[in-house]
């Protein structure tokens, strides 16, 4: 998918959207020579001359260890539009060297052409995203260096490409954890943080799903903030999103029955659902849903998975006997939907072209139905024929672990159905049941 924020839209002053052949003219003419982020070429990349590196694969591999940016063919060092012959683009070849010649794989690369408006001159513009995985190397191009698995680190360096150094290629490798730890601990602060908010009332006892979403890639710190009314524009796509993605389980839609469609500002992000309540008026009756936009694509997804359970006395609350914490087994997959839909919608608004890391849980206040008994466990309930019970076969664990999983770009509909299973089945196994999406 292309980016929606390059350093064209930044030197430019335009807003973050697709690039059009009227920026790249503007962008020839004002922006004066070249940048780590971007390089003009003149000829359409070629396949490498034996015993030589391939250009192309050098090139994308070295905007990707460094922070990603755009490689325009068509355009001559001095700027002026050359353009290029479209018959002889072959996108198919491009992807096929990247593919052959580097390790690990550059993956989000897009590569699109782009022509004025009388169809004179055309330039291919590939655009290359800032990679979580570097470093990246790209392999030796004669027999011997592919036998011996010759291999070496291009980087960008201002306007020109270099090699890394073993020293530099060390400290890459330690970076590249060190993005990946980061990550996994800003998931995991989300997730206490959560915890910690819908578990102030201890009773009676609640089983709530809290899920996070976040960006695996950062978003570049000059793209506008969230305002309110695409916040509200993405509260509104995700209930008809969820529901597609539902199936069956349609009949009970947890954001619908309780978002009111009006975000309040919070630190850095909008909140909604009914779980705060004013200064003055009345105590909400049951705090139910908690959802967070956060403005760096963060998305925050916290609901009561045991209401019905509890209004129906499925489990007997009264200490000693049967004093489990239920948990809604539907209530598990339609929230696993709702915050898949919910973080693709957010994504597509704020324009993420990244992967999407997601962390969802199960969690109660755990305490004990009786002075000097032990917090007896999750009991998982289900719904046959309009009844809910606990299956007899069922484990009833006393703690659950966090589960994870991964919203790939420009996910479809089978990859959002994809990663929703992935995250109610991780939850639900643990019960020893089956989840599985009609």
């Amino acid at each position: 998918m292309a980016s929606s924020w390059t350093r064209l839209h930044q030197e430019l002053g335009i807003p973050h959207g697709p690039l059009t052949y009227a920026h790249i003219e503007q962008a020839a003419d004002e922006i004066d020579g070249e940048r780590d982020d971007l390089d003009w070429k003149r000829d359409l990349p070629k396949k490498a001359d034996p015993g030589e590196w391939n250009e192309f694969s050098k090139d994308v591999t070295a905007m990707a260890n460094a922070r990603g940016g755009l490689l325009i063919y068509g355009v001559r060092n001095d700027r002026k539009i050359t353009g290029v012959d479209l018959n002889a683009v072959h996108t198919e070849h491009l992807f096929k060297w990247l593919r052959a010649n580097t390790q690990p794989y550059v993956a989000g690369v897009d590569a699109y052409t782009l022509s004025s408006e009388d169809g004179r001159l055309s330039v291919l513009v590939v655009d290359v995203p800032a990679s979580a995985m570097a470093p990246h190397f790209i392999l030796g191009s004669t027999q011997r260096e592919k036998e011996i698995r010759a291999f070496a680190v291009p980087f960008r360096y201002s306007d020109h490409t270099g090699w890394l150094a073993e020293h530099e290629i060390d400290r890459a490798y330690r970076d590249r954890f060190a993005r990946h730890a980061a990550a996994d601990q800003a998931l995991e602060r989300h997730l206490d943080r959560v915890r910690e908010v819908v578990l102030t009332d201890g009773l009676p006892p609640v089983a709530w799903l809290i899920a996070v979403s976040r960006p695996s890639r950062p978003l570049p710190p000059l793209v506008p903030t969230t305002g309110r009314d695409q916040a509200r524009e993405v509260l509104s796509s995700t209930l008809a999103t969820a529901a597609d993605l539902q199936g069956e389980f349609g009949v009970m839609q947890l954001m619908r029955d309780t978002i009111s469609g009006a975000p309040q500002v919070g630190l850095r992000s909008w909140i909604e659902g009914n779980f705060f309540h004013p200064f003055k008026g009345a105590r909400p009756r049951g705090r139910l849903m908690l959802v967070e936009l956060h403005h760096d694509g963060t998305v925050v997804y916290a609901v009561d998975v045991s209401r019905r359970a509890r209004q129906k006395d499925i489990i007997s609350t009264v200490p000693p006997q049967d004093a489990y914490t239920p948990v809604e087994t539907r209530a598990v997959q339609v929230g696993a939907c709702e915050v898949v839909a919910l973080s693709h919608e957010f994504r597509r608004a704020r324009r993420i072209e990244s992967s999407t890391d997601l962390a969802a849980v199960l969690v109660s206040v755990e305490k004990s139905p009786a002075p000097g008994l032990l917090f007896p466990g999750y009991a998982p309930v289900v719904e046959n024929h309009g009844f809910l019970d606990v299956p007899a076969t069922a484990r009833c664990p006393k703690k659950i672990l966090p589960v994870g999983s991964e919203l790939p770009p420009a996910a479809d509909r089978t990859a959002l159905r994809g990663c929703a299973q992935s995250l109610a089945s991780g939850l639900l196994n643990q019960f020893g049941l089956e989840s599985i999406f009609p």
